[in-house]
């Protein structure tokens, strides 16, 4: 990590001084360029379809300042690059199923001290830009070829086409314990422990797959028993996964030089068609009951281990980011020494992309677990 740092704070900005002279000036490159279409979606089996349609733009324009305050009271913040008069058709397995109609996503919350209206985390979803978005009214199913045609009279066309992948589920579950503390007091309880753990699965090796790996925590449960005692159960960790094949897209150089951390992407290259144990590791998992007068049913809390099967297009998409933010070549593009490295994209237009996914969770309750590591530790 050090290296890392060293090469992108000294090394890189050395060699720039050294190619590069000390007189610089502004200038307008003379170059032409007409706005297209960009077009923004991610499928999931059992959900709607949602599109977010904007447009290129040159940087001169001066429209990198995306979002108007002036009406969020009512409109909500909307992006100047929107596309809103645009025609977005589906099509299903070839077949024409609907138009998709506009739609606006309402403001909830109170205006906050930094000027920024105050929403809960779901009304940010990542799919769409800004809250103004094109939904259709056909819910997707695993094995769906689906195509996304939207036409607008100023922009152009754009089209794009995916097939949401088949679900892979998680076969089983190992784990070990390691560094565990019963912090109990008089009126909680409180564990806190590291964890490793095997995660099994089987690719289906009947084509290439791809996938993503995350982890999650119920959170915080809150409530009160019979007697109206209240109580709050909760956990938390934090997750230093680093499965091999997360940096299996990352060459010799990069290992060395660029930054690798902070991806869970990867495909059935080195494990198709065979059953593989991706190892997770969880660190500082705390696990804590307020009140124990209570005598509440405390089985709500748990960490979920969920394996996302992801399209081409997403696993392309992610892993160009991550060369054009953190790769050598990016890195080298940046200051002018290497070509530049674009997002890769599956939209007609070439801005934009329209991806899939399925997901399988699996839950650890953490009741459970405890119950068992106290077994285990009596025997």
């Amino acid at each position: 990590m050090k290296i890392r740092r060293f090469f992108r704070k000294y090394i890189l900005p050395l060699i720039l001084s050294l190619v590069l002279t000390s007189c610089f000036s502004d200038f307008e490159p003379d170059i032409e360029s007409k706005p297209v279409l960009c077009m923004i979606s991610n499928i999931s089996d059992g959900d709607s379809i949602k599109v977010s349609l904007t447009h290129t733009w040159r940087w001169s324009e001066g429209k990198n300042e995306p979002w108007n305050y002036s009406n969020w009271a009512t409109e909500g913040f909307e992006s100047e690059l929107l596309v809103k008069n645009a025609l977005v058709k589906l099509y299903v397995n070839d077949e024409y199923t609907e138009t998709l109609k506009l739609a606006k996503r309402k403001v909830y919350g109170n205006m906050g001290s930094d000027g920024m209206v105050l929403r809960p985390w779901e009304d940010y979803p990542w799919t769409t830009t800004g809250y103004v978005y094109y939904i259709a009214e056909y819910i997707p199913k695993c094995g769906d070829k689906i195509r996304l045609e939207a036409e607008s009279d100023e922009y152009g066309s754009a089209w794009a086409e995916v097939t949401v992948p088949q679900t892979v589920e998680i076969d089983s579950v190992d784990y070990t314990i390691s560094n565990f503390e019963d912090r109990n007091s008089t009126l909680s309880e409180f564990y806190i422990f590291d964890m490793n753990l095997s995660m099994w699965f089987s690719d289906p090796g009947n084509e290439t797959n791809y996938y993503m790996f995350d982890t999650s925590s119920s959170g915080y449960f809150k409530g009160e028993d019979d007697q109206g005692i209240e109580y709050k159960e909760s956990v938390t960790f934090r997750d230093e996964t680093d499965d091999p094949l997360f940096t299996e897209h990352v060459s010799a150089i990069d290992h060395v030089l660029a930054e690798t951390s902070g991806y869970s992407f990867f495909s059935d290259r080195q494990i198709s068609g065979k059953s593989y144990p991706l190892h997770v590791r969880l660190e500082a998992v705390s696990y804590q009951i307020d009140n124990r007068l209570a005598t509440p049913d405390m089985e709500n809390s748990y960490i979920s281990l969920i394996l996302y099967s992801i399209s081409p297009s997403y696993y392309r998409h992610v892993i160009s980011v991550w060369a054009a933010n953190d790769g050598i070549v990016g890195s080298l593009g940046d200051v002018g020494l290497a070509e530049p490295v674009f997002a890769a994209s599956n939209v007609s237009t070439g801005a934009g992309v329209v991806s899939a996914f399925t997901k399988y969770e699996y839950k650890l309750y953490m009741r459970q677990l405890i119950e068992s590591i106290e077994k285990e530790s009596q025997q």
